[in-house]
């Protein structure tokens, strides 16, 4: 099966799931963005809630959060030469979160580990096959998507969102705006 984009084809896997270049693309400007939206903010800015509100993540949680879910797109990949750090810290599915008055990893620590990762990953998702994207995700990957390819857009979201999330408490901060560049 083929769709149609812009004058593209754009192929398919038998799910009907797109296969990795779009996704590709996408992870690519995940890696910009993630680099983009944390400029300017000291490491002390980023073990701060704003407004001291509890109820709001900080933003060394929420950067933590999301290499742990660039860690999860390594997993579908099978990227072994990724070894994930801090999962008992950044962890989703509800299994951490944000905590006041701790010794955190420093936010360049984490940032230089999204981009120490980003090209071995990259190189991993260049090679899967639609057949690799339709399998099951490995557990407990599982539950929230019914293959591969469909866990890696939703992984692919979720990184996006909580981008999104850091960029609205760079403005609170009272930084510049993301850029896009």
């Amino acid at each position: 099966m083929c769709s149609e984009t812009e004058g593209k084809p754009i192929k398919l896997t038998k799910k009907g799931l797109i296969v990795n270049t779009p996704l590709i693309a996408q992870f690519d400007l995940h890696h910009r963005l993630y680099n983009n939206v944390l400029e300017d903010f000291t490491d002390e800015e980023t073990n701060r809630r704003l407004h001291e509100d509890t109820k709001m993540n900080h933003v060394k949680y929420l950067a933590g959060h999301i290499l742990n879910s660039q860690y999860g797109i390594a997993q579908l990949a099978n990227a072994s030469s990724v070894e994930p750090k801090w999962n008992d810290l950044f962890a989703g599915a509800g299994q951490s979160e944000a905590k006041d008055n701790f010794d955190y990893p420093s936010i360049d620590i984490i940032k230089d580990e999204w981009n120490t990762i980003h090209n071995p990953i990259r190189n991993k998702l260049e090679t899967l096959t639609p057949d690799f994207l339709s399998n099951t995700p490995p557990a407990p990957m599982d539950e929230f998507a019914e293959s591969r390819g469909e866990l890696w857009a939703f992984l692919n979201h979720h990184i996006a969102y909580h981008i999104g999330q850091i960029g609205i408490l760079r403005r609170g901060f009272g930084k510049a705006p993301m850029s896009f560049e």
